[in-house]
């Protein structure tokens, strides 16, 4: 074994030795990217292990490189992907696709030629905006094709990574709620971040988005809990629950709500009564110990209300900007039906949202954002590789995995129509990974 990896080492060693004579910090980081590198190389697991980790640093984990603002994920999402091709390809392994798979690839093109076609009009800065958030997308969807690829006996250990990255999560945006009570006196809302005033939101610093990863993993969770027998085991499970839900009501966040109790809904009508029954009892305790959630509660039921009428007058603030942000969606995708915008561009077409905000780089509805800036034919694509996999869940609903991530996908999807989750890095990559474990579980 040795023997093969004679040459790469000693090739890492030179560049080492040269780069320590110069700059001694410099080589430490090449030791440990060399490092991390080899790891993954040997191990997949660890790679995806190390991406589900870099969603925990959030927006702390931000750095500016060559101009550019990247995530903590940005960096490490691509060399995973990167370390993984490279392994195939040395080791003569053929790069197999199904189904769900081919229909990724499809609208991987769509949206890489929707680019080239509608970035012809905007600013050199504008189209490599374009084109890092396409990267991006690509990079982070890649790893449905890695996490596919690995064998069904390390399906559940990555299932476990994630759970205890939401656990992790959860913690932090509990302390950090104890710091940062209110983002406008902390600063943060100079900065571009709504106020979001006694709301948890973690080191994503948005109580929407983490709530759609609590109750995504919350689905995963009770998909574990219905399918185990062992008691350590399901009381272990019941403690991840009570953290994930713990922090999910303390987001206050609407659409959370909803993706909870869709994918409560789901495992209770797929797997378990009793389950159903227990969410309302919870459901129920919560509105009666928090006024605040019962407003959030009774907030949500009348902007439904308003929604199915007429009349949009008794929405709340909030809510009449997502109509907006709505209305703005269908009116760019109507301007431009076929291939949309460009993948990346919808920034540069909307008139109503200020640019400096953190919420101004695509509509509120995911889908409405995928028709936009792709088209329908990016749409449709999009939407046959959504088919795809929950078909792929549904086939597999008689495991943990599948059955959780049936009715976390569920919850995910209505929370996608008021918030960008399906297209936010971090979910897109909590919902992708799982998704590619699918096809290695078994019955």
């Amino acid at each position: 074994m040795l023997e093969k990896h004679k040459i790469p080492i000693a090739i890492s060693v030179l560049i080492t030795a040269t780069v320590a004579v110069f700059d001694p910090l410099l080589a430490i980081l090449v030791v440990l990217f060399i490092s991390f590198v080899g790891i993954i190389f040997h191990s997949t697991n660890f790679g995806l292990a190390a991406a589900i980790a870099a969603t925990l640093f959030g927006e702390f984990g931000r750095v500016e490189i060559l101009g550019n603002s990247v995530l903590a994920l940005d960096l490490v999402v691509p060399i995973v992907l990167i370390v993984w091709l490279s392994k195939k390809i040395i080791k003569k392994e053929p790069l197999q696709f199904d189904q769900t798979g081919r229909t990724l690839l499809i609208f991987w093109g769509i949206a890489f030629l929707s680019l080239l076609l509608g970035g012809a009009g905007l600013a050199k800065n504008e189209f490599r905006f374009a084109a890092l958030h396409l990267i991006r997308f690509i990079a982070i969807s890649g790893l449905f094709f890695v996490a596919r690829d690995q064998a069904s006996s390390k399906s559940d250990t990555i299932i476990k990574t994630l759970l205890a990255s939401g656990v992790m999560l959860a913690i932090s945006g509990f302390y950090l709620l104890t710091i940062f009570p209110d983002f406008a006196e902390a600063g943060l809302a100079d900065l571009g971040w709504d106020p979001h005033i006694g709301r948890l939101t973690s080191t994503w610093l948005d109580p929407n988005f983490v709530a759609g990863a609590f109750a995504f993993l919350l689905a995963l969770t009770g998909g574990k809990f219905l399918s185990t027998k062992k008691i350590a085991s399901q009381f272990l499970l019941i403690v991840v629950a009570g953290v994930l839900l713990a922090a999910l009501l303390l987001t206050f966040s609407r659409s959370g709500l909803l993706a909870l109790g869709i994918s409560g809904l789901v495992l209770g009508i797929i797997k378990s009564r009793k389950l159903l029954i227990a969410l309302l009892l919870v459901g129920i305790l919560g509105i009666f110990v928090s006024e605040r959630l019962s407003e959030r509660v009774d907030e949500l039921s009348q902007s439904a209300s308003a929604l199915g009428s007429e009349s949009q007058q008794v929405l709340d603030p909030t809510a009449q900007l997502r109509v907006e942000s709505w209305k703005e969606g269908l009116r760019i995708w109507n301007e431009n039906p076929v291939l949309g915008t460009g993948y990346g561009t919808y920034k540069f077409h909307q008139t109503f949202s200020d640019e400096e905000s953190h919420a101004a780089t695509g509509s509120d509805s995911s889908l409405l954002n995928i028709g936009a800036t792709t088209g329908i034919i990016g749409f449709l694509a999009f939407i046959m590789f959504l088919i795809n996999l929950v078909r792929d869940a549904w086939e597999a609903r008689k495991t943990p995995l599948g059955l959780g991530f049936l009715a976390g996908t569920a919850g995910l999807l209505i929370h996608s129509i008021f918030v960008n989750s399906l297209l936010f890095p971090p979910l897109l990559l909590y919902l992708l990974i799982s998704g590619g474990l699918l096809r290695n579980t078994t019955p």
